[in-house]
């Protein structure tokens, strides 16, 4: 049996509450006396009962986290999942654990978010697909414990911003269609409520205005799933004049997008070249490989976790992050 509170009481002469109170760091134990118990504690080798320590600080040490928006993409499709293994490993490393919520729009409407976290006790919340048109945003925007909301901008106290530098990462993906030679290029972008989907629609618009190559009618819109893909690439197979590459908002899209025009006659990449946007695992495997940019799934969620734990300690922390994406280079463009 492992060392127990009492045990060092006995070996220090003082009361198992005075041994609690001071490896809690709590009032009524005086410095050197504390330093003592702390020092006895290591060299017997105790180690806490996290359920009993969580119950004498008053805290769960626990972070909710929020998937939402998944009426049409199931989790190990999403590259939200990505986002939460990097949140788990961060919040395991400092001891806390994660309180998974699915929200689906059947269901947001029924109950608040912040209202399931007090209930659940968890000492703050972590938003992965939060939409500009969520019912919850304002209360949202109001939280007294530490937020952080990725893919989307929100302003409060306690409110952390983490993302990728999307318009960069479709300025990348334009720049190497330009040298592979294209210049009719359509984009498929998502929902207005994903302000991702607008960021990269914002910088494929600049971008080809620019170069004096925009056309409104290469521009189509799904909502991030295959199924939208398949009814994306049906629209384009009726289109006369086809673009000779596509840049959709996300891999899934993508992916079904170039499935369904395989299906139709259309050589990938011969006759139309196709840039995803994520990097999920799929995207190495299809047949051509998906060139796609990248995002740091991992690394977003590590700092939505970093936001929520140091704002938990009081530590001054930046309220935005910028992750940088990276073009991978595959098999899905061809040169014109």
């Amino acid at each position: 049996m492992g060392v127990k509170l009492k045990d060092i009481a006995e070996k220090l002469g003082v009361s198992s509450g005075t041994v609690s109170k001071a490896l809690n760091d709590k009032e009524g134990v005086g410095h050197d006396l504390r330093k003592k118990i702390k020092k006895a504690a290591k060299e017997m080798g105790y180690r806490p009962n996290p359920i009993a320590q969580r119950l004498s600080t008053n805290r769960s040490n626990t972070i909710g986290v929020f998937m939402l928006n998944r009426d049409h993409i199931r989790l190990k499709e999403s590259f939200g999942i990505e986002i939460v293994d990097g949140i788990t490993e961060q919040a395991n490393q400092a001891q806390y654990d994660i309180l998974l919520f699915t929200i689906t729009k059947d269901t947001y409407s029924q109950r608040s978010y912040l209202e399931l976290c007090r209930e659940r006790k968890v000492e703050g919340a972590i938003f992965i697909s939060l939409c500009l048109d969520d019912p919850h945003i304002e209360e949202i925007k109001e939280a007294e414990m530490p937020v952080a909301v990725i893919d989307i901008k929100l302003e409060g106290k306690n409110l952390g911003y983490i993302t990728s530098n999307n318009y960069s990462g479709i300025e990348q993906a334009l720049d190497y269609l330009f040298e592979m030679g294209h210049r009719k290029i359509g984009f498929i972008g998502s929902c207005e409520g994903a302000e991702v989907s607008q960021i990269r629609l914002q910088a494929y618009q600049d971008y080809m205005q620019q170069a004096g190559f925009y056309d409104e009618d290469y521009i189509w819109r799904g909502d991030f799933s295959k199924e939208s893909g398949q009814q994306v690439a049906e629209e384009i197979l009726s289109t006369p004049d086809k673009p000779t590459a596509l840049i959709a908002v996300s891999d899934l899209m993508a992916l079904e997008i170039m499935k369904t025009l395989k299906k139709a006659g259309v050589a990938i990449p011969e006759d139309i070249s196709i840039i995803g946007f994520d990097d999920i695992p799929a995207a190495r495997y299809s047949d051509p490989a998906l060139t796609t940019v990248a995002q740091n799934g991992i690394g977003l969620g590590k700092e939505a976790t970093k936001f929520i734990l140091d704002s938990l300690e009081g530590k001054k922390t930046s309220d935005a992050k910028l992750l940088a994406t990276e073009l991978v280079l595959r098999e899905s463009v061809a040169e014109r």
